[in-house]
């Protein structure tokens, strides 16, 4: 039985034959694409549970790619990706997750490597997309998506807020507890643009470092067309891992 379809997007035709092997032999279907354009259309097409991308590419480059993905109405918009590049250069790893990469492998990397992160980006997906069915609510439009709520109990807040980034969601996330204390998250593409507590915007990182230490309480997100705004997008996953490493250093 196979463990998902992987796409890999590499213009070396022996680089990409042998992660090819070496993913099928790990239980992967694996589609290959020599240039940007075409993997672009095959990630369209098959809806991979995986894309493995080189950033060099003869067309257009991985990054191109990345951001067609992500800004694709469809589910293919969340697909796990994961980035392989010929050198450590700190711009284009930040460029990388910037343009929406979940992984940036650079060289020297091995099969082994590769086969780790795409196995465990894959169990990621699948888990939060199990959690998130499990509370879906109403349906909206195909392009937005479905409201869910929930219980944070049930499903903790960085669980929640983990898989509006890997999703790519816009809309509003409201969390309340019975206390009465309330908390909104406006998300372009699964990055904040506005947070507010008690009906006062603040910054996102003092607002998570609040939220976060709610233990019971309601979440219910909202899918919306949201505009952007000046103010500038902050990742998700990079301010709730500062505000959860401030409250493990403030318990010490």
């Amino acid at each position: 039985m196979s463990q998902g379809t992987v796409l890999i997007i590499e213009a070396d035709e022996g680089v990409a034959r042998r992660l090819s092997e070496s993913l099928t032999a790990k239980g992967y279907a694996v589609e290959v694409a020599l240039e940007a354009r075409a993997g672009f259309e095959a990630a369209c097409a098959s809806n991979p549970d995986c894309i493995v991308c080189n950033i060099e590419l003869p067309d257009i480059d991985g990054f191109w790619v990345a951001r067609r993905i992500r800004t694709e109405s469809g589910s293919v918009s969340s697909t796990p990706f994961l980035f392989l590049a010929e050198s450590d250069d700190e711009d284009a790893r930040l460029q990388g997750l910037h343009v929406g990469a979940d992984v940036y492998l650079s060289m020297p990397f091995t099969h082994e490597e590769v086969e780790a992160q795409v196995t465990a980006l894959i169990g990621m997906a699948r888990r939060l997309r199990a959690r998130r069915d499990s509370f879906v609510g109403e349906p909206t439009s195909s392009k937005q998506g479905v409201a869910f709520r929930g219980e944070l109990a049930q499903m903790p807040l960085a669980s929640i807020l983990m898989m509006l980034e890997m999703e790519r969601r816009s809309g509003q996330l409201k969390v309340s507890t019975d206390a009465g204390a309330s908390a909104l998250f406006t998300l372009i593409g699964g990055t904040f643009v506005q947070s507010e507590v008690n009906g006062t915007e603040r910054p996102a990182l003092d607002v998570l470092r609040d939220v976060l230490k709610w233990r019971s309480g309601k979440f219910y997100f909202t899918p919306r067309d949201i505009q952007p705004k000046a103010s500038p997008r902050v990742s998700i996953g990079e301010i709730l891992l500062t505000a959860m490493q401030l409250e493990d250093e403030s318990r010490r």
